[in-house]
């Protein structure tokens, strides 16, 4: 007969058993915890529901166009480095200038460390000629020790590389330990946004729905920031008594700097690239104490090291107050003329110190569909029959005993200009072109003025220009030139 469950006895389940039961269970919900919350943000990573406003955010607008244009191009100089480097060379007119693809993939605040892993990943994607590495970003700092605003734009510069295995490898030198889940995910780093910016969030939700289309044109890393230069008011705080805006004695580069200035160099060396460092000017006036940085990095470079220093010497001639950003603050930068004044002395730099290293594609019909009427194009080639450009004369048809390569008329800035090119050498500062023009049924033969371009010099030719004219207007032929 079967036993009464009256007389039935559970035994106890040891306390060390409980214990580990307890201690399984709460494993578990940890881990399935940990797993939804990784799977939440993961989800919200990839919709990009905490992305920040990427609508000035040149830094990934540059990688997303480099990797572009290196899907079907090749670049021939990648130029790296921080803002001093984007506003102060003009890769447009560059890359016109030598013939070639110079691209720029720099930014904003970011450093030496940073630099070197942006020029390792530019490589590993499509290996240049030529690497341009700009000194700015040799200044005093500690990867795990950087100040809220230069943090930030740290994160910028490593969310918009794209290789993951490089990126790993560079996340525990670029950050201290406890911002590597904020380098990596957008929705960690901005979680804020669900109470102090749910506008951005509802943004990012529309945008998610919307396919993106890659970089449309040519665009080659530059940022146009500033368009006009100090001004005389600002000049004058220059004169007062123990006035120093930058002094770099306050700045001098930091060990860490220095060691991946090297390891840049080894980087080049190890993958036949050549180098070129390259000092961008401020304001001869601005500056203090530069001497002190320039024997640092020198020792730190060794003297086989190719470098362009526009700071010194510094030329006062090219170099203008119309060159600089109107500031007196630390961080002053240069304006769009002062990008074309560099972008011509690296392009002669290149071709005198590093001859032969980049190839002139200016021939290649490839190479003509993508930079044709580009910034600084007309000012170095000819102009196609393109129904809108004229050649008025060329190198057989000299003129006021001139040795004139070539006149040509071309759309520019929505209007027409007229270029002239001369033959190397000491050519005049300004020449009178007599042109007959035709607007309508009218006809009269107007004189132009044309003088030296300032801010552009062509490595293979002079350049003169003249103001703007009407495009409705049509140049029939040239009466004479008169030589000024």
């Amino acid at each position: 007969m079967a036993k009464s469950l009256k007389n039935t006895t559970v035994k106890p389940v040891p306390p060390a058993i409980e214990k580990e039961k307890r201690h399984r269970d709460f494993v578990l919900k940890l881990v399935l915890f940990s797993a939804l919350v990784a799977g939440v943000v993961y989800y919200t990573d990839a919709k990009g529901y905490f992305n920040p406003d990427y609508t000035n955010d040149h830094t990934r607008r540059k990688w997303n166009a480099y990797y572009e244009f290196t899907k079907r191009n090749p670049v021939d100089v990648v130029m790296v480095g921080n803002s001093h480097l984007y506003t102060g060379v003009s890769p447009e007119h560059l890359s016109n200038a030598l013939g070639a693809s110079c691209f720029i993939l720099a930014s904003p605040g970011t450093t030496m460390t940073d630099t070197y892993y942006s020029l390792k990943e530019a490589i590993k994607v499509r290996k240049p000629r030529l690497a341009v590495v700009e000194t700015f970003t040799l200044n005093d700092y500690d990867s795990h020790e950087l100040k809220p605003g230069t943090l930030s734009e740290q994160f910028k510069s490593f969310s918009a590389r794209k290789d993951v295995v490089e990126k790993m490898l560079s996340t525990p030198v670029l950050f201290a330990s406890d911002h590597y889940a904020a380098a990596w995910s957008n929705t960690i780093r901005n979680h804020s946004f669900i109470f102090t910016d749910t506008a951005q969030i509802r943004r990012n939700i529309a945008l998610s729905k919307i396919k993106q289309r890659p970089e449309q044109g040519l665009y080659l890393g530059r940022y146009i920031r500033f368009t006009s230069g100090i001004e005389d008011s600002t000049l004058l705080k220059y004169e007062r008594p123990g006035f120093k805006a930058y002094e770099y004695s306050k700045h001098m580069p930091s060990k860490e700097a220095l060691k991946f200035l090297r390891k840049a160099i080894e980087l080049c060396d190890a993958n036949d690239v050549e180098l070129v460092l390259l000092t961008l000017p401020m304001y001869h006036r601005h500056v203090h104490d530069y001497g002190q940085f320039k024997k640092v990095v020198q020792e730190a470079a060794g003297p086989g090291v190719s470098w362009l220093d526009l700071q010194m010497p510094y030329d006062t001639a090219a170099f203008t107050a119309e060159s600089f950003e109107n500031t007196v603050s630390e961080n002053q930068h240069m304006t769009y003329q002062g990008s074309l004044v560099a972008a011509y002395k690296l392009a002669r730099y290149i071709t005198t110190r590093h001859p032969g290293v980049v190839p002139d594609r200016s021939g290649d019909l490839a190479w003509k569909q993508l930079f044709y009427g580009s910034d600084g194009y007309f000012e170095n080639h000819s102009p196609e029959k393109d129904g809108v450009s004229t050649v008025l004369m060329s190198q057989a048809e000299p003129g006021a005993g001139l040795r004139v390569k070539e006149l040509i008329l071309v759309p520019q800035q929505g209007a027409k200009r007229l270029l002239m090119k001369l033959e190397p050498g000491a050519g005049p500062h300004t020449v009178t072109v007599e042109l007959e023009m035709k607007a309508g049924n009218e006809r009269a033969v107007v004189p132009l003025d044309l003088r030296r371009a300032t801010a552009i010099s062509p490595v293979g030719h002079q350049l003169l220009v003249s103001d703007y004219l009407d495009p409705r207007v049509e140049v029939t032929k040239v009466v004479r030139i008169i030589n000024n």
